[in-house]
């Protein structure tokens, strides 16, 4: 599997989604984590990749270096839905 794979509508609904001022993060345990948006089984270094290219787009907010990660949608990614 790659990150262009992976359903960014998915990972954009799930993002619209999350309460106000709530952000998901890039861990499996989180109560938001990114991974519930993506199939079963995506590794650490996929999903962080997928985020990464994401932000790049301009269609969520956050960070892709490995941190938490703190995942929002933009205004871009929401037209998008």
């Amino acid at each position: 599997m790659q990150a262009k794979d992976i359903d960014d509508i998915a990972i954009l609904k799930y993002l619209d989604a999350l309460p106000q001022h709530q952000f998901a993060l890039l861990y499996k345990d989180a109560e938001y984590s990114v991974f519930a948006a993506m199939p079963d089984g995506v590794e650490f270094n996929l999903a962080r990749a997928k985020m990464g290219k994401m932000i790049k787009r301009g269609l969520v907010n956050g960070c892709s270096c490995g941190c938490r990660g703190d995942f929002t949608i933009t205004d871009k990614g929401r037209a998008l839905l």
